[in-house]
């Protein structure tokens, strides 16, 4: 007697949670599987219409898309009674979720259109995707908005992200959104995120600029914009040949970009830079920058290359990279 009380609140509580929850709501090219118990002859599968409609033999043409299975399903019968009084009942299931759809392209396993029931975070839409090909850059993942904002274009750092155990502070994916892959600046293994977490926030430039040196990092820099911070270009600065040097664990790559063809065409859209970057401005003249761009970068390369020894043989051994 002392426990029914606390049963029927159970099953009051219970049946509070099950009635608060957010049910589906059919959208165009959803697939349905409509069932009649008492006339299985009557079964069919439909898929909803671009004009949200759907197609009953004995019925016709009938509103579906934005109804719940349930709102849907007392429609039906609605109408079918009024030619079999002896179906009172029917069944509506969705089969197959088109309608919350997103596109992924770029450097995925599987890229091309995905649906969900409800729409997940962008990580796990990557990893439903098969996760990054081998040269998948996540620091630059580009969500390229669809439906009502289509056209809005967000650049956001997943790296960053997972590193600061923030995913949940990505931005909202939406209906129709398209989500980009880039590929890495260079051909270099992807770095790990304990990489990614490790780099300095700084980016370094070198050569003809006005204040060469090391400048505080911020997501989504272009490369105009470093070479702004840097204080712009020196008079005899040759925007046609400069080159960003990027370390990647143990790696480094140079690109070759002519700014001066970028400033005019604006293409690519934009071209970011990551942390401990090195950004090479050479000179029109001879001299130290103006010898060869593949000097400097030999130089610049063995520094790296000295400064990535040391810092292993510090980790290994402290006394040994002291030389004691």
């Amino acid at each position: 007697m002392v426990r029914l009380p606390v049963v029927v609140l159970m099953l009051l509580l219970a049946g509070y949670v099950v009635s608060d929850a957010k049910e589906y709501v059919i959208g165009v090219d959803d697939v349905l599987e409509i069932g009649f118990w008492q006339n299985p002859g009557l079964d069919t599968r439909v898929k909803v219409g671009r004009d949200g409609k759907i197609s009953l033999d004995i019925i016709g043409q009938i509103d579906a898309a934005g109804k719940t299975n349930e709102e849907l399903e007392k429609d039906v019968v609605r109408q079918i009674s009024r030619l079999n009084k002896n179906i009172s009942q029917a069944v509506v299931r969705v089969v197959e979720y088109n309608y919350n759809h997103v596109y992924v392209i770029g450097q995925v396993t599987r890229p091309g259109k995905i649906s969900f029931e409800e729409i997940p975070d962008l990580w796990t839409i990557i990893n439903e995707s098969g996760g990054i090909t081998e040269y998948g850059d996540l620091s630059r993942v580009t969500i390229i908005r669809g439906a009502e904002d289509a056209g809005q274009v967000v650049v956001v750092n997943v790296n960053k992200a997972i590193a600061s155990g923030q995913i949940a502070k990505l931005p909202k994916i939406r209906r129709m959104d398209t989500i980009e892959i880039p590929r890495l600046p260079a051909i270099l293994p992807p770095s790990t995120l304990a990489q990614t977490a490790d780099k300095k926030n700084v980016v370094y430039v070198v050569g003809a600029v006005n204040a060469p040196g090391a400048i505080n990092y911020e997501d989504n820099m272009d490369i105009l914009e470093v070479l702004a911070l840097a204080g712009g270009p020196t008079d005899a600065a040759d925007l046609r040949k400069t080159h960003l040097i990027i370390q990647d664990g143990d790696y480094a790559q140079t690109i070759t970009m002519n700014l001066e063809e970028y400033a005019k065409s604006g293409r690519p859209a934009r071209y970011t830079v990551q942390r401990e970057d090195t950004f090479v401005v050479p000179v029109r003249r001879p001299g130290f920058l103006g010898a060869g761009i593949g000097t400097v970068v030999a130089v610049l390369g063995a520094v790296a290359t000295v400064v990535i020894i040391y810092d292993r043989l510090s980790r290994d051994d402290p006394a040994a990279a002291s030389g004691m």
